[in-house]
């Protein structure tokens, strides 16, 4: 038996992670070669040490914290800045209760695993998001400045005389103006981020559909569908998905009205419950030659007043909820969009 306890301390020993004991007083009385290695101490000085003491003074209370959560459920993760031999490292520490049979603490074994790497592009990626959110508020300033002006000169334009030309001028804008708030919703850090709620996804299918221009369109809703969602984020989901199944339903091969008669601009849409989730499909033209992948790409529009950001905003605005979408064809040969909800 000795043996082997010798063997499991060699086997520690040659771990890059750190590996601790503490007793119920949170003295340390385990540990493997790396953390001497890192701090360049003695087994003798390790002895008794306590967790703070490894550690930059901003990051005691969370390690305090840490704990005591230890105390009161058993484990916990925490991060923590130490200056080592290695530089400033940024340790992930994990915690777990050790009890005798009869359930008295008799202190916390764990890990510390250097996570810097991951922190610092954690970091990066924070400041990237940040400026781009600061460059897209310059951005959407900026034009919409130069677009209500140009808006109000079409406007007197059109007191004087209306054409076909000043027409397209107005749906230039109308696009123009689109684009600068799919563009900003895009990129506005934490826009798309979901609060998880029991959510009626008919009702919220039908407010959004009020807010879109539809054209002579039809919406069909199930009966009774609830999921766990962000309302307001779903909604922004569902007028994107109706805006797409609109404008791409123009050219529909089945189009269809109250009276029976054909229109151009008819077209059907039903949101559907799936043994996965839910899906939304319409019966016009489908997604034709765009792959089905890259349709969910920024940019990327079959429509020619699509702003190329509503797919993109759909797929961020499921992820943000831990869902999957993916885009494929109806029954009746239009679009289809199927949203997994089962956890990964």
């Amino acid at each position: 038996m000795a043996g082997d306890g010798r063997r499991l301390e060699q086997a520690l020993d040659t771990l890059d992670e750190v590996v601790y004991v503490y007793d119920e007083s949170f003295r340390l009385v385990h540990w493997n070669q790396r953390l001497n290695d890192l701090f360049d101490l003695s087994d003798a000085e390790l002895e008794g040490m306590r967790p703070t003491d490894f550690f930059e003074d901003g990051d005691h209370a969370g390690i305090a914290a840490a704990l005591e959560e230890i105390v009161e459920t058993g484990e916990t993760v925490v991060e923590a800045w130490a200056q080592t031999t290695e530089g400033r490292v940024r340790f992930e520490l994990t915690g777990r209760l050790l009890t005798d049979d009869d359930g008295t603490m008799r202190g916390f074994a764990g890990i510390g695993r250097d996570v810097t790497d991951r922190h610092e592009r954690e970091w990066l990626l924070s400041r990237q998001n940040q400026r781009l959110d600061e460059f897209a508020d310059i951005l959407a300033h900026d034009l919409r400045n130069p677009l209500a002006v140009a808006n109000g000169h079409l406007e007197l334009a059109r007191q004087e005389r209306e054409s076909d030309a000043l027409s397209a001028v107005g749906d230039a804008h109308r696009r123009m103006g689109r684009i600068i708030d799919d563009i900003r919703t895009a990129t506005q850090t934490g826009a798309l981020a979901a609060t998880l709620e029991p959510v009626d996804v008919a009702a919220v299918a039908a407010a959004a559909w009020e807010s879109v221009e539809t054209h002579g369109a039809r919406l069909d809703l199930p009966e009774a569908l609830t999921v766990d969602a962000d309302a307001q984020r779903l909604r922004r989901l569902f007028e994107n998905l109706f805006r797409n199944a609109v404008e791409h339903g123009s050219t529909s091969n089945s189009p269809w009205t109250d009276d029976g008669e054909t229109t151009e601009r008819a077209v059907r849409v039903r949101l559907v419950e799936t043994d996965a989730g839910f899906a939304v499909e319409d019966d016009g033209p489908g997604i034709g030659s765009v792959d089905s992948e890259r349709i969910f790409d920024p940019g990327v529009s079959g429509a020619t007043d699509g702003t190329g950001f509503g797919l993109y905003i759909v797929r961020t605005i499921a992820e943000a909820h831990g869902w999957t979408v993916r885009a494929t064809e109806s029954e009746t040969g239009g679009a289809r969009f199927e949203f997994d909800l089962r956890p990964s």
